[in-house]
């Protein structure tokens, strides 16, 4: 019988290796673009991570670390799945717990992570900058809280 999956915070700063090895396994068989400002951004977010003005959630199974996102009330910072273990929800996982914390956050991506904006955008965000066919190299989405998700927090 498989474990189950749990979220759980960091622990500690010791646990970024872990979370660099998953990110490093997303994006080593990535068939979408990476750019430098996709680079840069895990960089700076993993700097703020070290100065924790983020939120750091881990999905586990068992001993693995199958993915982590990385959070303010603003904005998603860094959502990574281990690439084997894509397709499973554990993204949706993830990003559900950020919703329900900070339910109009924003993610900003690369206009040419396809995969992400198409993730995103079928999680209930909404483009508001970007996205529109324009030459922008940004593409901003928010998360768009219903009235009937604010009555049932």
């Amino acid at each position: 019988m498989d474990e189950q999956i749990v979220l759980r915070e960091w622990t500690s700063i010791d646990e970024v290796p872990d979370l660099l090895d998953v990110w490093k396994s997303s994006v080593e068989r990535r068939k979408d673009f990476i750019s430098a400002a996709d680079l840069d951004a895990v960089a700076k977010a993993l700097e703020s991570v070290y100065s924790q003005s983020l939120e750091v959630i881990i999905a586990q199974q068992g001993e693995r670390i199958l993915g982590f996102a990385a959070w303010n009330a603003l904005e998603v910072e860094l959502l990574w799945v281990r690439h084997s273990d894509r397709h499973q929800g554990i993204g949706k996982l993830l990003l559900n717990h950020i919703t329900n914390k900070s339910p109009n956050v924003e993610v900003h991506l690369d206009a040419q992570r396809v995969l992400a904006i198409e993730f995103f955008s079928n999680s209930g965000f909404s483009f508001i900058a970007g996205g529109d066919g324009a030459a922008s190299p940004r593409t901003v989405l928010r998360h768009e809280c219903s009235p009937a998700d604010n009555v049932a927090r």
